[in-house]
C-alpha cells in the first residue's frame, strides 16, 4: 500500500494524474482497509489534515503523517458526503490542489464501499456478538452504533457492563426487579459481559453458587466499553466462596463504584510484584499450614469487626478460638494484626494475596 501512496503536490492536473490517484484508492479498498487505515492514508497522499464523519457523527481525524488528531470537522473545510450518510473532508491552507475534488470523490466512495462491507458482516439481532461489540473498544463507531440500535440502545443511553464467572451467566440476573432484564450476554476472556439498564439497583444483584460477578459503573451505551473494563477489575476482587458479611472487600458480587483507590492495584501491580511482598509470602505460609483455611478466614473477619468478641460472635466461635487464630497468624506476620494500623496492613496483604 506504501508503494501506492504518492505526494499529491507532485502530480500534475492531467488525466495520468487522476488515474493514479483512483489507483491509490482502488488498493485501499481491494485490501480493506479499515476507515481509520482509509482515512490516514488520504492524509498522507493529500499532505494535510483529512477527515471523516460517519452515520454516527464520531468523527475520525489525521494528520499529514497519518497521525490521529482530536476535534471535529472545522468549519474551513471542504467536505463531500457519504453516499447513505456521513460525510469526508480535507483542511487545506491555502488554494486547493487540482485533484483535491477527485481524492474528495474517491475518499467518499471508498468509505461508502468499506463501511457497507463491515455493515454486512456484522451479527444479527440475538446474536451474542451484538454484546461483544458493543464492549469492544476497539470496534468501528458505525459497528457499534449498529450493534445497540439491534438490542434496543441509543447511543446515549445509560448503561452497566457485568463481568460474571460462573457456570450460567443468566443465573445472575433471574433475581432483578422487573423492568430491568439484561440487553444480552455474551462469552468473552473466560466469563460472560452481560448488559443491563444503568438505574439498576446493583443491591438487587446476587451471585448463585460458584460464580463471581464484577459490576461496571454507568456509562452511556456507546461507551460501554469502559463500564465493561472496570466490571473485569471489579471481578477479580470478587470471591465466590466468601460471605458478604464476613470478609474483607471482597465478596461474590463487587461494585466498581464501591472500590476507591484499591481500583488501581489490579490495574497497575503485576503479580511477580505482589508475590515479593512479605505481607503476603507469611499469608501463604499461614493458607498451607493445616488450619491455614480458618486462620485466613479469622483475619478476613477481624479486618471487618472492630474487635475480637464481635469477630467471635460474626464467626460463630468462642473469643478463645479467635484469640489463638490471631496468636498463629501474628507470629508468622510479624505484627499484631488487633491494632488499627496492624487490621489495614493484613487487609491490603489479603486484598493483594487475592488479587494475584
Amino acid at each position: 500500500m506504501r508503494a501506492l501512496l504518492l505526494r499529491l503536490s507532485a502530480l500534475d492536473a492531467d488525466a495520468e494524474g487522476a488515474v493514479r490517484v483512483i489507483a491509490v484508492f482502488d488498493q485501499l479498498v481491494r485490501r480493506h482497509a479499515g476507515l481509520d487505515t482509509l482515512v490516514s492514508a488520504t492524509a498522507q497522499l493529500a499532505e494535510c489534515p483529512v477527515g471523516l464523519s460517519d452515520a454516527s457523527g464520531r468523527p475520525v481525524r489525521r494528520g499529514p503523517d497519518g497521525g490521529r488528531l482530536g476535534g471535529g470537522r472545522p468549519e474551513s473545510a471542504v467536505t463531500h458526503p457519504i453516499e447513505g450518510g456521513g460525510h469526508v473532508w480535507l483542511e487545506r491552507d491555502g488554494d486547493p490542489l487540482p485533484l483535491d475534488q477527485i481524492v474528495l470523490e474517491r475518499f467518499a466512495a471508498a468509505a461508502a464501499i468499506q463501511r457497507d462491507l463491515a455493515m454486512s458482516t456484522l451479527p444479527r439481532l440475538g446474536d451474542p456478538a451484538l454484546v461483544e461489540l458493543i464492549v469492544d473498544p476497539a470496534a468501528g463507531a458505525a459497528e457499534r452504533a449498529r450493534a445497540l440500535q439491534l438490542v434496543g440502545l441509543r447511543p446515549d443511553s445509560p448503561l452497566r457492563a457485568l463481568a460474571v464467572v460462573g457456570p450460567d451467566p443468566m443465573d445472575a440476573l433471574s433475581g432483578l426487579p422487573e423492568g430491568f432484564a439484561a440487553f444480552g450476554h455474551a462469552p468473552v476472556d473466560g466469563g460472560y459481559a452481560v448488559l443491563i439498564r444503568g438505574g439498576t439497583p446493583t443491591g438487587s444483584i446476587r451471585a448463585p453458587a460458584r460464580t463471581r460477578i464484577g459490576i461496571g459503573p454507568v456509562e452511556r451505551a456507546d461507551e460501554a466499553w469502559r463500564s465493561w473494563r472496570r466490571a473485569r477489575v471489579a471481578v477479580r476482587f470478587a470471591d465466590a466462596a466468601a460471605s458478604t458479611e464476613n470478609v474483607w472487600l471482597h465478596g461474590p458480587v463487587v461494585d466498581w463504584d464501591s472500590l476507591g483507590g484499591f481500583a488501581v492495584l489490579a490495574e497497575h501491580v503485576p503479580g511477580a510484584e505482589i508475590a515479593a511482598v512479605p505481607d503476603v509470602q507469611a499469608l501463604d505460609r499461614l493458607a498451607a499450614a493445616r488450619s491455614g483455611p480458618d486462620v485466613i478466614a479469622t483475619l478476613h473477619a477481624i479486618c471487618v469487626n472492630d474487635s475480637i468478641r464481635h469477630t467471635a460472635t460474626a464467626m460463630h466461635l468462642h473469643h478463645s478460638s479467635v484469640v489463638a487464630r490471631l496468636e498463629r497468624a501474628e507470629d508468622e506476620l510479624g505484627f499484631s494484626v488487633r491494632s488499627p494500623g496492624g487490621r489495614t496492613r493484613v487487609a491490603l496483604a489479603l486484598t493483594l494475596r487475592h488479587l494475584r
